[in-house]
């Protein structure tokens, strides 16, 4: 198995003398950024990062062109300045959830790109054809990396190494719309970057978040290898920008995602729960109370049924059905997840969407809203939902590492990694 190769970057960040409050431009990763949400950022600085990371056409260029004239504009006009020497930056996000204070730290640096087969970088989750290609052309077009992958490692003593560095003073600072603040470190002392990449480098990477980045920045290294006819390991295309995080950091956090089914006309009501209860025990439930009875039952493969109208259902597995039998490709760690046995035995089997084809993805929409999981269908624009239970670091570590795939959406990482803090560009 390989490991991953690490290394330090010059980081391209807001200048503050410019900007005054990093508040004003940062924003979250592209892909969860709603076209109003987008407007807001907008609204709130002209040189707000979703500038770059969800760009405009103009009557002149495409979307893609626009961002990097953006880009150099920015450069040239001091609102972004270039670190003069290759750093690593410790990043913490300091949050709320379920009532307890939590904090997560990362070390942004470079990793080299590598194919998946080789055992260095580990997926979990499968991505879609469209994101990817969008990523791609923002990445021919800018060379550059502005929303950061977000990977989980194994490596000793690195937690112990960032814990000490943030007893320092930060070089930024942001809290972002959902009250998370982000706080940032410079590492520049060839030593202890020495010191942090001996230690990753013995390790493979979970990607956690950002499936569609590493893959569009593996498809560009990939095209320019062919265009430059060489392989040099040295080369700016051969690696991409990582936030890793210790698999031990106690302040990893994963939320559930819900399911909408779109509407569908082979099932009604009264055939789908006796197609379910096949399988599983039903319960009824108040709609307002679902994902509470839900979570209180996290031992076994259970979630929530909402057909609308105020009929909701608790699903459990049956004792005697085992999802290690499933007739699918994959590990029995991957069978026995609660996502994995809803899509193959209800979506697949039961109602007949595969979501691993776009027709079957077309049909099912995703939200990590409680509220929205129920009021969604009542309004009609789903025909039902079900409500999950949150995946635990464990059972994500331990798919990834029997190298099986989950479906899309199976995990949502909290907070999201804050875009802005922190940029790469090649050259």
């Amino acid at each position: 198995m390989e490991a991953a190769n690490v290394r330090a970057f010059r980081g391209v960040r807001y200048n503050q003398e410019v900007v005054r409050s990093f508040d004003a431009v940062v924003a979250p990763p592209y892909d969860v950024i709603s076209p109003d949400q987008k407007e807001g950022y907008l609204a709130r600085h002209p040189n707000n990062v979703v500038r770059l990371i969800l760009p405009d056409e103009t009557p002149n260029s495409d979307k893609y062109s626009h961002a990097a004239q953006v880009l150099q504009n920015w450069l040239m006009e001091g609102v972004l300045v270039r670190d003069t020497e290759p750093s690593m930056y410790v990043c913490s996000q300091e949050y709320e959830t379920g009532g307890a204070a939590m904090r997560r730290i990362g070390l942004t640096c470079l990793i080299r790109l590598e194919d998946y087969g080789t055992g260095a970088i580990l997926p979990h989750e499968r991505v879609l054809a469209r994101p990817r290609a969008d990523r791609l052309n923002l990445i021919r077009a800018t060379r550059a990396n502005f929303d950061s992958i977000f990977g989980l490692h194994d490596a000793a003593g690195v937690q112990a190494i960032l814990e000490t560095i943030v007893e320092g003073e930060p070089i930024a600072e942001a809290t972002d719309t959902a009250a998370v603040r982000c706080r940032m470190w410079k590492i520049s002392d060839p030593v202890q970057i020495e010191q942090l990449a001996l230690r990753l480098n013995g390790e493979p990477i979970l990607i956690a978040d950002g499936h569609h980045r590493y893959d569009s920045a593996l498809a560009y290294r990939n095209e320019m290898r062919q265009k430059t006819g060489s392989t040099d390991p040295n080369a700016e295309h051969e690696f991409v920008m990582m936030t890793l995080v210790s698999f031990e950091d106690e302040g990893l956090t994963i939320l559930p995602t819900h399911r909408f089914v779109r509407a569908f006309d082979h099932l009604d009501e009264g055939k789908l729960l006796a197609r379910l209860g096949e399988s599983f025990v039903i319960e009824e439930s108040c709609p307002t109370d679902l994902t509470t009875a839900v979570a209180a039952r996290c031992d076994g493969t259970v979630f929530g049924l909402y057909l609308g109208g105020g009929k909701a259902f608790i699903l459990t597995l049956k004792d005697d059905v085992d999802p290690a039998a499933l007739d699918i490709p994959g590990s029995d760690a991957l069978k026995n997840l609660d996502v994995t046995v809803l899509h193959s035995m209800i979506l697949d089997r039961i109602i007949g969407i595969d979501t691993r084809t776009p027709e079957g993805q077309a049909m099912v929409a995703y939200t990590r809203d409680d509220d929205e999981a129920i009021d969604r269908v009542d309004s009609g624009e789903f025909r039902l939902s079900f409500v999950m239970n949150a995946m635990s670091v464990a059972e994500v570590r331990e798919v990834a590492a029997a190298g099986d795939i989950m479906p899309q959406k199976s995990t949502f990482f909290y907070p999201k990694l804050l875009t802005g803090m922190v940029m790469r560009v090649m050259g």
